[in-house]
């Protein structure tokens, strides 16, 4: 009798399994991925929130510098010059920032802060607000991380880098944002002010059309002036 092979059956070999943590795998991945997305995102917008929040705090700091150099040449007086060390209290130069003490002219503290870091906060917190400030059921977000500091210089209008002459200094608000772990988030503004003894008046209608300071048409600029007829209105 011929014996005649026998065929085999297939052995498993775990292809199932392998296909399975293939597929687990590539889950895996794909959720981790959206995670570090999604991350990203958050600091992203969370790092234009500070952004605006240090420039908010800087314009508000450079509007209070803004009047305090006016108030200061104000007491001036009529003195055509301004020692500013002297009319800011004897202070000296700006040395703990790197930018500004290397600077020449010299920055000078102008609104120093209570604390030995000099700067002001820009706090907002609930026990501060009243209850009609804060709708019913909100979780009102506090703030206590805001801070400015504001600084003054000379214009350069002559050759004394500490007195001025000219009634005209630059302001420079700073704005910073801090956070528990990681570097501040800061915004820096400045504008150069300018001492005016007159009135300014800025409104629509006739000075916005060439017309005399008296807010009438008696301007020889005017190539056209309107008549004295009466007009009645509806």
């Amino acid at each position: 009798m011929v014996l005649r092979p026998t065929s085999h059956r297939r052995q498993p070999r775990g292809f199932t399994l392998l296909l399975a943590l293939g597929v687990v795998a590539v889950v895996t991945m794909a959720v981790m991925l959206s995670f570090s997305v999604v991350g990203r995102e958050a600091d992203t917008q969370a790092d234009t929130r500070r952004q605006k929040q240090a420039f908010f705090a800087a314009e508000a700091g450079l509007a209070e510098g803004r009047e305090t150099l006016r108030l200061l040449l104000t007491n001036n007086g009529a003195n055509t010059t301004m020692a500013l060390p002297t009319a800011l209290g004897g202070v000296a130069p700006v040395g703990d920032i790197p930018a500004l003490a290397a600077a020449n002219p010299p920055w000078y503290e102008l609104l120093p802060g209570p604390g030995a870091d000099k700067w002001n906060k820009y706090t907002l917190l609930k026990a501060n607000l009243g209850a009609s400030e804060i709708p019913t059921g909100v979780d009102y977000p506090e703030q206590n991380n805001v801070r400015y500091r504001v600084f003054i210089r000379d214009d350069m209008d002559d050759d004394q880098s500490t007195v001025d002459s000219n009634r005209q200094m630059w302001v420079l608000a700073v704005g910073e944002v801090t956070t528990a772990n990681g570097r501040p988030t800061r915004s820096m503004v400045q504008a150069l002010v300018t001492n005016a003894t007159g009135e300014s008046i800025f409104a629509p209608g006739c000075i916005t059309k060439g017309c005399g300071p008296d807010m009438t048409y008696d301007n020889p600029t005017d190539i056209k002036a309107p008549s004295g007829a009466t007009i009645t209105l509806p």
